[in-house]
């Protein structure tokens, strides 16, 4: 009976672990460093940040996206009250990745919800393609935000 609880309790630890922020310093020994966070896989795709040049790159990876510029809607969860923002998103050259904001730390409103959130629902809006739902669990997210700046 010991040892069932003890399996029981390694994967819920385990599940809980893979089901927030993760966030280091990538480093491949080719190119300098960089931080980079990122969530759990949803629906084939995932939520990054990145700093680039000292402002937040905030992006959604891993499907396909028609729309050049898709609006993006993001509802943050806060406290159990879900807090919407409307963003006007970018499409990468090969479909695969939207970003959400390249200055994120400028929507200050957004960045105090997206550290305080429980979890996080993005909508990209296509007009050519089908529109996607993905959703985020936001554990860690303001220590993964707080990695990224400094």
């Amino acid at each position: 009976m010991k040892k069932v609880i003890n399996l029981l309790g390694a994967i819920l630890i385990t599940g809980c672990v893979s089901a927030q922020w993760t966030y280091k310093i990538s480093d491949n020994g080719f190119d300098e460093p960089y931080k980079i966070a990122y969530t759990a896989v949803n629906n084939n795709a995932f939520m990054k940040m990145e700093n680039v040049d000292s402002s937040i790159v905030l992006y959604v990876q891993g499907g396909y996206y028609c729309d050049e510029s898709p609006t993006v809607d993001v509802v943050f969860v806060v406290n159990g009250v879900d807090k919407k923002y409307k963003f006007t998103g970018s499409k990468s050259q090969d479909n695969s990745v939207v970003f959400i904001s390249w200055y994120f730390e400028l929507y200050t409103d957004a960045v105090a919800d997206f550290k305080a959130a429980s979890s996080v629902r993005i909508r990209i809006n296509e007009s050519y393609c089908t529109t996607e739902v993905y959703s985020f669990n936001m554990s860690s997210s303001k220590a993964a935000y707080d990695f990224m700046i400094k």
